[in-house]
């Protein structure tokens, strides 16, 4: 396998396409990261006894979507819980990458004890998570791609993830059109890996429904764009009758497009995305045209984020990757997926944190990807 590193600039597309493709794993390497390189990165032990009072820890955010709001409260549920009370400081990057950088050095300036990052890969982010480590500030990533260097990088099984979106519209065209429709994309071409995961829908769709054209593909990764691309995708395409979006923010201006160009009928057209957000398993509910959404179950993801972090702050240690994988959400087990993730603090709910299906931890060691 490959190493996606400084060490092998001359990485090309499809080598990393092949990387990521691995269940989004990464070599191993002979240095371990994690909370003390002296004692093994996936020790898992119960967090010690006492309130984190002096502590404090901050989360870098890029922009404001539904799916990072869901995220940062199911966090703090679990920083504030009496056991821990914890401070956790959000700061919105707003959008601007430099901005963001910016944020995450005034954090290590105030000597914050942990940061969260959600961030696109680059080296100024590179040069600072290895700053911070210096300083024995945890840094813990959640980004599309992972981070050289992280104390813990948290990854989305990408690959994998897209392709159930891509075959469950192409059973869809399958059935309702008989295998031949035109569809469009709203990608992601600014981070690497959620290029991959765009990449994945379209593999599952051309897999199971070959006769099916993808007609048009645009960049969106909020409601807005969703709507405003999608919106003219319609009308350059309008014998498009399926709506693919890398994330549910994007989805949901799908969705709005569509039902403000009169396709209402989810018997004839059908919007799908990635995320599993409330607001967009709400509308999977209502039977229309939103008909799937990609649960990472980011509630049980923001909630070991958290846990991770405090095992680093009480002298523990973590393993240096977790991998969250998730469920595809129809309106036959919407149900099902909302019940499961309304509380990821419930007892009933407790062994999902140890089930594969839904996260698993891993000694390896993931680097910033190249292309």
């Amino acid at each position: 396998m490959s190493c996606l590193s400084r060490s092998n600039p001359s990485t090309n597309r499809r080598e990393f396409v092949k990387f990521a493709g691995l269940a989004a794993s990464s070599v191993v390497l002979t240095e371990l990261t994690g909370c003390s390189r002296e004692a093994d990165p996936t020790s898992q032990t119960s967090p010690g006894i006492g309130p984190l009072k002096s502590k404090r820890v901050a989360i870098s955010s890029p922009h404001k979507v539904e799916i990072l709001n869901e995220l940062y409260e199911d966090m703090k549920r679990e920083a504030h819980r009496p056991e821990n009370q914890l401070e956790v400081v959000v700061v919105d990057g707003a959008g601007d990458a430099v901005k963001q950088l910016s944020d995450i050095e005034a954090f290590m300036a105030q000597n914050y004890d942990g940061i969260f990052f959600i961030a696109l890969p680059s080296e100024g982010l590179e040069r600072l998570v290895a700053n911070a480590r210096a300083k024995g500030i945890f840094m813990f990533n959640h980004g599309a791609s992972p981070i050289t260097g992280a104390t813990q990088n948290v990854v989305l099984d990408q690959p994998f993830s897209g392709a159930q979106i891509g075959k469950f519209a192409a059973q869809w065209i399958n059935e309702k059109y008989g295998g031949r429709t035109e569809v469009g994309i709203l990608g992601n071409s600014s981070d690497p890996w959620l290029a991959i995961r765009t990449q994945g829908m379209k593999d599952g769709l051309r897999e199971h429904a070959p006769g099916a054209k993808i007609v048009g593909e645009v960049h969106g990764h909020s409601i807005e764009l969703g709507a405003t691309g999608a919106a003219n995708l319609l009308q350059a395409h309008p014998g498009i009758r399926v709506l693919l979006a890398h994330a549910d923010d994007p989805g949901f201006g799908c969705f709005t497009a569509a039902t403000e160009a009169g396709r209402r009928d989810p018997n004839q057209f059908l919007v799908a995305s990635c995320d599993g957000t409330r607001l967009v398993m709400d509308k999977v509910a209502e039977g229309g045209i939103y008909q799937a959404t990609w649960s990472y179950l980011f509630p049980f993801s923001a909630t070991a984020w958290m846990r991770d972090m405090i095992r680093c702050l009480r002298g523990q240690n973590v393993a240096p990757t977790r991998t969250q994988v998730g469920r595809l959400v129809t309106k036959e087990n919407v149900e099902e997926i909302r019940s499961m993730t309304r509380d990821p603090l419930a007892p009933n709910v407790q062994k999902y944190y140890d089930d594969p299906t839904v996260m698993r931890y891993s000694h390896e060691l993931l680097k910033t990807p190249r292309t």
